[in-house]
């Protein structure tokens, strides 16, 4: 780290100077609009001690794969239904991409085509530490296809049960099961459903206002560290810092998202949100009795 100079007022943990010398990587940042959910499959498998390309926008700012072989969960017979029952494992994104990355303020300190930065500082959207496994709708209500009369049809057309036709009453209890046995949180939908009614407060809300407040130091910084600028056009060095303090966001929210229903402080969907708010008035018990079991590859 660049030193302050005497009485200069350089703000104490300035990103763009924390990596020295100051120097350009030629790094490219896979920036929110860019979100791939394979991609971020992989880069939670991945046993790759450093990552450091990605197929669409070239070299990253380099870190370690997930190494977390999770394939999906399994709930034995008699939990959802009288046969084992399948739930795939949804890679989701603990910063979105388009919903809280891209329109927020941050982007202007990870992108060179915002004009602030001299050049991309290697972040992606897609990396292992702005992912988590989270487990899906039970394959019966969606994906799982089977034999009849010859022809492969969906398990819930042969059943007449789909997930969409399922009561409200259905839809909680399989939910609940699921996540009190994983204490995880079922990712079926998108995140800008309101934790409450008469709340505008969504997790996609809450994540771009994350965003948004890295967005807004990152220019309190920029206008009090003049070393940090190129002389020739104004421009600052990439503050590569900034990469690990994004992923410390992520990993907040990981902290938010996991752990005890009762102890989660966001929420992916809105049978998440009702499962903690049940928990802690004493209306569901916690009790975990090993129906579900997560599966490796």
């Amino acid at each position: 780290m660049v030193p302050p100079g005497p009485g200069d007022g350089h703000p104490e943990g300035c990103l763009f100077c924390k990596e020295s010398p100051r120097e350009l990587k030629n790094y490219k940042t896979k920036h929110g609009e860019l979100k791939d959910e394979g991609v971020l499959e992989k880069s939670l498998w991945s046993k790759e001690p450093l990552i450091s390309n990605d197929k669409k926008v070239g070299p990253l700012y380099p870190l370690s794969g997930g190494n977390d072989q999770t394939t999906g969960w399994t709930a034995k017979p008699g939990a959802l239904e009288e046969f084992e029952v399948n739930m795939s494992a949804a890679p989701h994104h603990i910063i979105p991409g388009n919903a809280a990355m891209a329109p927020s303020s941050l982007e202007t300190w990870t992108r060179a085509d915002k004009g602030k930065i001299k050049q991309d500082i290697g972040y992606t959207i897609d990396g292992a530490l702005n992912g988590i496994f989270l487990p899906h709708l039970p394959e019966i209500y969606w994906t799982k296809r089977i034999e009849h009369h010859g022809r492969k049809i969906p398990m819930a057309e042969y059943y007449g049960q789909k997930w969409l036709t399922l009561s409200e009453g259905s839809k909680q209890s399989i939910g609940f099961l699921i996540m009190r046995e994983t204490y995880l949180q079922m990712h079926y939908t998108d995140h800008s459903a309101p934790y409450d009614a008469g709340s505008p407060l969504s997790y996609d809300d809450e994540t771009k206002t994350a965003c948004n407040r890295l967005g807004d130091l990152m220019e309190n910084f920029s206008r009090a560290c003049e070393r940090s600028k190129d002389a020739d056009d104004g421009k600052h060095y990439p503050p590569y810092a900034l990469v690990h303090r994004i992923n410390l966001a992520s990993e907040r929210f990981r902290s938010r998202i996991t752990g005890r229903p009762d102890s989660w402080k966001s929420w992916v969907s809105p049978l998440a949100r009702s499962l903690t708010r049940a928990a802690l008035t004493g209306q569901e018990s916690l009790n975990q009795k090993l129906l579900i079991s997560r599966k490796y590859r």
